[in-house]
């Protein structure tokens, strides 16, 4: 099967200096991606059938992290925006500048440009045209992109479908009529749309959709991350301690811990010199990992 995303062949290429950053990546957790077959298969069907990947699953399951790290490795364009409640249809297109364009007009400084100057370019509409990305890494400009959209189901159901025709044909009518569209010789943009499924998504937006569902992280899958993500400080006993009392405490009565929960508490214990024979790196995993507890010092 030919791959148009590998990242096991990715890993190996030597670093370059235009790889492109994790925008708004405070963590190096964000360029830290364990990939599993499914994952792969997945973003391969998005890229060779151009449609968007919608990706499912709870809190925590690494949604969010996918999309920077496909950019990384393929050395593409990452644009992101997360939604909330507040998210109108054309956020993702553009945003208008209003109250800068009311003040200039109390000042009379308007800009020669007219309504046109008032408008920022959105992710798709930087994803379709680089040169709208005035911030963008100039060795890039040439590259597809990717485009993450998180937390669909936090927005109003107009959102998602009012998506459906630009990432159906790549193109859009923008804020100064002007139909937007991706140049013929770039490829199109790989959009990664991710939902907590809190609110249901229409039969329409699914069916235009390739779906990946991940699943809540299991003992083996933590192990696997902890060493990624540990290198020279990856403690096994301590790991495996770890790694049970995530599985043992993630329940129906509590809600389940996350990957990012996990390694922060794998973290703190090396930081503060704890091993599997310390009897205080319970009490830490009860503040840092199992927040159920009414009481984490219990785990004392």
């Amino acid at each position: 099967m030919i791959k148009l995303f590998d990242p096991a062949e990715a890993t190996d290429r030597p670093a370059q200096a235009d790889a492109t950053p994790a925008r708004g990546a405070a963590r190096l957790d964000e360029q830290v991606y364990l990939f599993d077959d499914r994952t792969v298969l997945a973003v391969n069907v998005a890229l060779a059938s151009g449609r968007p990947l919608l990706v499912l699953g709870p809190p925590g399951s690494g949604k969010s992290a996918l999309a920077p790290n496909v950019a990384r490795l393929m050395r593409f364009r990452y644009y992101a925006e997360v939604v909330t409640a507040r998210t109108e249809p054309h956020d993702l297109l553009w945003r208008e500048e209003a109250f800068r364009q009311l003040n200039d007009a109390t000042r009379g400084t308007l800009e020669d440009s007219g309504s046109r100057a008032y408008f920022r370019p959105g992710p798709l509409w930087k994803a379709l045209d680089p040169a709208m990305d005035e911030e963008g890494v100039p060795a890039l400009r040439d590259r597809p992109a990717v485009v993450l959209i998180d937390e669909i189901d936090k927005a109003d159901p107009d959102v998602p479908d009012a998506l459906l025709d630009p990432l159906n044909n790549l193109r859009f009518v923008g804020p100064d009529r002007r139909t937007v569209t991706a140049a013929e010789d770039t490829a199109a943009p790989l959009v990664v749309i991710t939902s907590n499924e809190e609110r249901e998504l229409s039969t329409a937006f699914l069916r235009r959709c390739i779906l990946l569902r991940l699943r809540p992280p299991g003992r083996e899958h933590l192990l696997k991350v902890a060493r990624l993500h540990m290198g020279d400080d990856y403690d096994e006993a301590l790991t495996l301690e770890l790694a049970d009392m995530f599985e043992n405490e993630s329940g129906a009565t509590r809600p389940a811990a996350s990957t990012a929960e996990f390694l922060d508490t794998l973290r703190a214990c090396r930081q503060m010199d704890l091993t599997a024979d310390s009897p205080e790196w319970r009490a830490v995993a009860g503040l840092a990992m199992v927040k159920g507890s009414p009481d984490p010092t219990s785990y004392t």
